[in-house]
């Protein structure tokens, strides 16, 4: 019986060839697009699956007089052995800290190779086994124990070790200032799958560090997570966290409390830290669920605006059925095998359909991947068959049901053909609305996103950052490195392609994670968290900075080496009226309790963009490099090139770096491009978002067209006796195209509001935005108004000229 149906059902989609490649194709390339779209959000979605949904992550919320003043991933590490020791549901804990907060530089040498890495972490001995590291070689348990251990990744130990097994080989690590030590391998574990929210290439035993961390609660830049009983609730923990506080920093919270400051902690499930967590001192760039909400929303609209098109065309279409229907109803087919002769329909275009959506989805997969800089995978697996079989059964019967239901019933008038003023012209009415509100939303968003995006990229930073090459200071240092500094510096500034050099622990583009406390010294009550950069005499020059008052260190001036220079956000918040009135005047350097500092305010410099348009600008103090004790500041060169000739430029600069510097390893890139990358993910968005709200508009427009053909072939013999009656060419276009055109009045009436809502709410995300200007709303329906205009004048034109001879035979 399927058979026959199936039989039937071919036989239409073949005398239909037109309506039944716009339907298929509108499907196809729907599902296609639906499919890549789950593989990317599927992946955002994995994040840390592998792991136990039992671990949390601490974080830090702190207020100052009632006002959150820092959301921060890093926390001090003393949390995480005594929540385990005193809170009951605690099973596990672990601390791990990045090497940046401790030292300059780190660099690995075997041999006479050495390499700078990024991805280095001390870590507690129970961390491997509680995230559940693979290891290739040790024992996760116990690889972490002995002081001077180290497990490293499957890639690293193929890249020291090519021909032969990494464990029980050392290595030398090198800690910039911190001097140097040998590290023997205990393990080596597989490379931590990409769907992880910390990405760990090497990972030091934590009693390696040389100080004791276990009652340290105010240096805020280690990572703690802690592994709860399944039963246990969260909150449960959470409400028991402020009682361990209490037992070991009660005076010094009743300080704060005093001084109006107050710090709150929370627990962050690890699988949601990739989405939901956007925190000061992420351990690596986070995704968005808004994005991937956002791209699903997409998907929707695209297979949603396909399905339309095959319920319009296939329920247009039936009016030329209705007399076959009727008769098949008068001599006793049943309304179930009536239906089930249109679902059978239904089943053959969406079973076609899906064939060709997995074919384009396998040869989009690639580009996707790329355009996506995503770390799925790209070949077919079980869950895209799964996929693709849900789109075919659920888009069988979504695309299918309605019509099958519409056109089973009442034999009279169907025979009589009598539909035309029923309830399916005012749902295809409805349908059409939607599909142009919704070409008309993402047309307005993809206005949106690329307008905030080219703001962004155009905004003044208030630095310099052309032509600016950056060094990473040596990992590989002594005693007479100020002396080695000082001499390639020299060297450097001969060359006729380098303008000047400076020094800095810090470079535009990156998140600053050193900060302590700043009070003026009268009123305490002002006391804010700074950032600090360490500098030498030439980075602002370098830069281009502009001073507000004061002025810049000199080396002539002995004075200066314990002074600091401020921006305008830090004076402000410390409560100063201006930059003049700051200048020359004290203020507390607070570096731990008991450890104060007093400073002169030696100049203020105009705020500039450390980082990204997401964030505002953030308090900045700025002191002297050479006269700070602080090894675990970063290092890098700053060289202000005047050659567009960079290979030879690099040559010579590479030369000089050898000789003064041998063994460390010459990175370096462009300070132009390393800032730009922070809107990457920015430009990934606009790229793909643009990519399938084009799809989306593309499969409306095609089913579009289908119907105003379908509808203007209705209306042949009317046109013709319009034409004999002399309307114009014109008159008639207006005619056919004035009923689409009302509908997307209405539907820019409907969508425009929601428009601006969710815009300026994925506004909200960035701290410097643009306006959402009226054309940025208006440009989109008539766009959409233009589209549709064209899509439908095809027909319009070729009937209004067709011949009103041919036109009145017709029927």
């Amino acid at each position: 019986m399927f058979y026959h149906y199936l039989k039937i059902a071919s036989r239409n989609l073949w005398r239909n060839k037109v309506f039944s490649l716009i339907n298929i194709m509108g499907l196809a390339v729907g599902m296609a697009a639906c499919l890549l779209i789950f593989r990317y959000v599927d992946f955002e979605l994995s994040y840390d699956d592998f792991r136990k949904p039992t671990i949390y992550r601490l974080s830090s919320n702190a207020y100052m007089n009632g006002e959150i003043v820092g959301k921060r991933a890093q926390t001090a590490p003393a949390l995480a052995p005594a929540f385990q020791r005193d809170i009951s549901e605690v099973i596990q804990a672990a601390r791990i800290v990045h090497t940046a907060p401790l030292m300059s530089d780190p660099v690995f040498q075997v041999g006479d190779r050495s390499f700078h890495e990024e991805k280095i972490y001390y870590a507690d001995s129970s961390f491997l086994f509680m995230f559940s590291y693979q290891m290739l070689r040790g024992d996760a348990k116990a690889a972490l124990t002995q002081q001077g251990s180290v497990v490293l990744s499957e890639s690293m130990s193929k890249k020291y070790f090519p021909d032969g097994d990494a464990v029980g080989e050392s290595l030398n690590f090198h800690m910039g200032e911190m001097g140097q030590t040998q590290l023997l391998i205990s393990g080596v574990f597989e490379d931590v799958p990409k769907n992880s929210h910390l990405q760990t290439d090497f990972i030091i035993s934590f009693n390696s560090l040389p100080w004791n961390l276990n009652e340290n609660w105010d240096w805020g830049n280690f990572y703690n997570y802690i592994e709860i009983l399944p039963e246990s609730e969260p909150e449960t923990v959470k409400q028991k966290i402020h009682g361990v506080l209490e037992k070991y920093r009660g005076e010094t919270i009743a300080e704060w409390r005093r001084e109006g400051y107050f710090e709150e902690f929370d627990l962050q499930p690890i699988q949601g830290i990739h989405l939901d967590s956007n925190l000061e001192a992420e351990a690596e760039v986070n995704g968005s669920r808004r994005t991937v909400s956002f791209l699903t929303l997409i998907a929707f609209f695209i297979l949603v605006i396909a399905w339309i098109n095959y319920i319009n065309l296939t329920t247009a279409k039936a009016m030329e059925r209705v007399r076959e229907i009727g008769i098949r109803k008068v001599v006793g087919s049943s309304r179930a095998q009536l239906m089930l002769q249109f679902l059978a329909e239904s089943c053959l275009i969406n079973l076609v359909a899906a064939l060709l959506a997995v074919l384009i989805s396998n040869l989009l997969m690639t580009p996707f991947h790329a355009l996506t800089l995503g770390h799925f995978a790209t070949g077919f697996d079980l869950k895209m068959g799964l996929g693709i079989i849900s789109l075919f059964v659920f888009g069988t019967f979504i695309s299918g049901l309605y019509p099958a239901i519409a056109l089973s019933f009442q034999p009279v008038q169907l025979i009589k053909g009598d539909i035309k003023n029923s309830r399916g012209a005012q749902l295809r009415k409805a349908l059409v609305v939607f599909q142009f509100a919704a070409s008309i939303a993402l047309i307005a968003g993809t206005f949106g996103v690329r307008e905030q995006l080219d703001f962004m990229q155009h905004q003044d930073m208030g630095l310099d950052l052309e032509q600016t090459l950056i060094l990473k200071g040596p990992g590989i240092k002594d005693s007479t490195y100020q002396s080695q500094l000082t001499f390639f510096k020299n060297e450097v500034q001969l060359l006729p392609e380098v303008q000047s050099v400076s020094v800095s622990s810090n470079i535009p583009g990156q998140q600053l994670s050193w900060a302590r406390s700043f009070y003026p010294p009268a009123t305490p009550e002002f006391r804010k968290g700074v950032n600090i950069v360490a500098v030498d005499e030439d980075f602002f020059e370098l830069y281009g900075s502009t001073f507000l008052a004061g002025r810049n260190f000199s080396t002539e001036i002995p004075s200066d080496r314990g002074a600091v220079i401020f921006n305008e956000t830090a004076i402000r918040q410390l409560g100063f009226n201006s930059a003049e009135e700051a200048v020359q005047q004290k203020i507390i350097w607070d570096e731990a309790e008991n450890d104060q500092h007093t400073k002169e305010i030696l100049g203020v410099i105009k705020d500039f963009n450390q980082q990204s348009l997401h964030n505002e600008v953030e308090p900045m103090v700025f002191a002297l490099k050479e006269y700070l004790n602080a090894p675990w500041a970063g290092e890098y060169y700053s060289l202000k090139i005047t050659s567009t000739d960079y290979p030879n430029a690099l040559k010579q600069i590479q030369a000089s770096w050898s000789e003064v510097f041998p063994g460390s390893p010459f990175d370096y890139f462009f300070l132009d491009a390393y800032f730009d990358s922070q809107y990457k993910s920015d430009r990934q968005f606009a790229k793909v978002f643009s990519l399938f709200a084009g799809l989306a508009i593309l499969i409306a427009c095609l089913g579009l067209f289908g119907l105003s053909s379908y509808m203007t072939l209705q209306r042949t013999k009317e046109i013709g006796v319009r034409k004999v009656l002399g309307a114009s060419v014109f008159t008639i276009m207006s005619l056919l195209s004035r009923e689409f055109l009302r509908l997307i009045g209405i539907a820019s009436i409907i969508i425009l509001p929601a428009v601006w809502y969710f815009m300026k709410k994925w506004l909200e995300n960035f701290a410097y935005r643009v306006e959402i200007h009226w054309w940025l709303l208006v440009l989109p329906v008539v766009l959409v108004w233009f589209m549709a205009l064209v899509t439908i004048s095809f027909q319009s034109v070729k009937a209004a000229l067709m011949n009103p001879v041919k036109s009145l035979k017709s029927e």
